[in-house]
């Protein structure tokens, strides 16, 4: 027989322990269960309390959901047969900013191209600034209308993509389900967390039980229950409370920000309710609450802000954890999912994991910043005398996003960065809806005859609008699909 020291074996990471009982947790279990190596043990430890704060991830998630969850084991028939989950085409704002702007942050593919000139620099050619109509899901989300894109890419909704419309209860029970095949499962308190140095070398539960590990997965939310550094924050603290209420049909496929002076507000369409949230400034919290309505099921404070680095030691942060943004776009999900994708494409062999540490690291806090850029970005402009207003629009600028806007304003150009999670076509969509009118537009643009533009421009137009009026009405999609998927169960 071999002996472990002399092959290594001995230093080979052995038991993964998953902490946190919410969304965090539950996705984070699933994933590892499903593609961990075999030999590798899985321990998910709900640990009490940690799930009560899952509305800050937001309602909507990108696109990138449909391919996460398949890689977790949960596929689309079950978000539609088994949870409160519906299709999205984006974020629709209202009143936004001291303008009081209105758009679709619509879910979409590339910008068709024309002579090698995207689409909306025939748009500043022409000084309209309105884009909107040329991208099928505004004008579908707008309408209530849904479809799934079709694969044939003459079709004008094959250029929209689609995310989901979550309650993080009912959502995050499906992962959890295919966690319990897979992971030993402990619930309890933690009283005491042996450590030496930066490393965890044990949990202690109340009742007794001592759980060691190789690797701790912090997914216990904002409180980072396992995490040895101060979370760090950019010290702008919001309040957050939400509520669901019953709806007697389902609404669009769209999830709706309106601007307040106190902050903002947010419903989202779900199967036979809508999710409330509302997000304001704490010297506000007795308007805000007001204007909620409803008596809130669950109150926070969210202090914005990453830590420097969300593996230390042999304990991992992951969600809100490791950061907190604002729920006012997607990103809160993204994060989440990123965060999850990035620990297993780097989960350690051995028990030595300084090689994997650094490489984490160092993407989560670009994918961070890189989030933050297109929050950020919603408050740069006229901007009302609020309190919400004043301290979002005072933060200090970074120069990244200072850059990306001054080369649009100028002329129109995207700049990038990496591992950014939001395409140039959130951007573009972005700028277009703050009302950021370029100087100048790809002059290329002006080699194309503008008979070509104009029945280039028209075309898309009225096959847009041509296409949404035959679509059906979300609720109607959602409710035919859901029959004819348990028909197919039925026959199977």
């Amino acid at each position: 027989m071999e002996n472990p020291a002399q092959d290594g074996s001995a230093s080979r990471l052995r038991h993964v322990v998953v902490c946190g009982a919410g969304l965090a947790g539950q996705l984070t279990a699933a994933a590892l269960a499903k593609q961990l190596p075999k030999h590798i043990q899985v321990t998910w430890l709900k640990a009490s309390g940690t799930d009560t704060r899952d509305f800050l991830y937001g309602s909507v998630t990108a696109p990138m959901a449909y391919d996460f969850n398949l890689s977790a084991g949960v596929t689309e028939p079950d978000l539609v047969l088994n949870s409160s989950t519906v299709f999205s085409f984006g974020t629709h704002y209202v009143g936004w900013g001291g303008a009081r702007r209105n758009w679709v942050q619509g879910f979409h593919v590339p910008f068709s191209v024309l002579e090698g000139v995207p689409l909306y620099h025939y748009l500043l050619q022409r000084g309209l600034f309105d884009i909107e109509p040329f991208v099928v899901s505004a004008v579908a989300g707008l309408a209530g209308k849904f479809a799934h894109p079709p694969e044939d890419q003459r079709h004008p909704l094959s250029r929209a993509e689609y995310g989901y419309q979550f309650d993080p209860v009912s959502y995050g029970a499906l992962f959890e389900r295919q966690a319990k095949a897979s992971v030993k499962m402990v619930s309890g308190k933690i009283v005491e967390i042996d450590r030496t140095g930066d490393k965890i070398g044990a949990l202690r539960l109340a009742d007794g039980q001592r759980i060691e590990a190789d690797l701790y997965i912090d997914c216990s939310g904002p409180d980072a229950l396992l995490s040895s550094q101060p979370h760090g924050h950019t010290g702008r603290r919001l309040g957050v409370v939400t509520s669901q209420g019953l709806a007697a049909e389902l609404g669009p496929p769209l999830r709706t920000v309106t601007a307040e002076d106190f902050g903002w507000s947010s419903h989202t369409p779900l199967l036979d309710a809508v999710r409330h949230l509302t997000v304001y400034a704490p010297d506000c919290e007795d308007e805000a609450l007001a204007a909620h309505g409803e008596t809130p099921e669950l109150c926070s404070m969210l202090d914005l802000g990453h830590r420097d680095q969300a593996w230390v030691g042999n304990c991992v942060a992951i969600g809100l954890s490791a950061g907190a943004v604002e729920p006012i776009t997607c990103a809160p999900s993204i994060l989440l999912q990123r965060d999850i994708e990035r620990l297993l494409a780097l989960v350690p062999v051995r028990t030595d994991m300084a090689v994997e540490r650094r490489e984490f690291n160092r993407q989560y806090v670009e994918d961070y910043r890189n989030a933050e850029l297109f929050n950020r970005s919603l408050f740069v402009g006229s901007m009302p005398d609020e309190p919400y207003w004043r301290t979002a629009s005072a933060e200090p600028l970074d120069e990244r996003l200072a850059s990306k806007i001054e080369q649009f304003e100028s002329r129109g150009l995207h700049v990038a960065y990496d591992l950014e999670p939001f395409s140039l076509e959130d951007w573009i969509l972005q700028h277009f809806g703050m009302g950021r009118r370029p100087d100048r537009y790809d002059r290329i643009a002006d080699h194309v005859p503008r008979d070509t533009i104009n029945a280039h421009l028209a075309g898309l137009r009225g096959a847009i609008d041509q296409v949404v009026k035959t679509m059906p009405p979300h609720a109607v999609y959602r409710q035919n699909l859901a029959n004819f998927l348990r028909q197919e169960e039925a026959q199977s």
